[in-house]
């Protein structure tokens, strides 16, 4: 084993080469699953769709959300509203494409901020 990081293929600057390249390819068929709570007091209305779709929109990754069987594309603001989600009701996000994982991630982090509304 090489104790110089430099013979190992890690630079002292950039640290290991090309990882965020070899992690998308290796999740470009992963499907990342969650389940999701609303928890703002007004449920989903357009606002809260909004960001979804906005946040969507940011990432490669198709993004799905169900609700009793029924499921959207979260890039689809009215699609979004046509689910009906007062507060409390559980939703599943489905992500896939090469950077599902992010994507998912990102959208738990809105509902669990309550999209930000007081």
């Amino acid at each position: 084993m090489a104790s110089n990081p430099e013979d190992r293929g890690v630079s002292k600057e950039t640290g290991p080469p090309a990882c965020d390249k070899m992690v998308t390819k290796k999740c470009e068929g992963l499907v990342v699953e969650r389940e999701l709570w609303v928890e703002n007091r007004l449920g989903i209305h357009a606002r809260p769709a909004m960001k979804i779709t906005n946040l969507a929109m940011q990432y490669r990754a198709e993004l799905i959300l169900e609700k009793d069987s029924l499921q959207v594309n979260a890039r689809d603001l009215l699609a979004i509203l046509t689910l009906d989600c007062p507060q409390g009701t559980r939703l599943v996000l489905r992500a896939t494409g090469p950077d599902a994982g992010e994507a998912a991630l990102a959208v738990c982090r809105l509902f669990a901020r309550k999209f930000d509304e007081p």
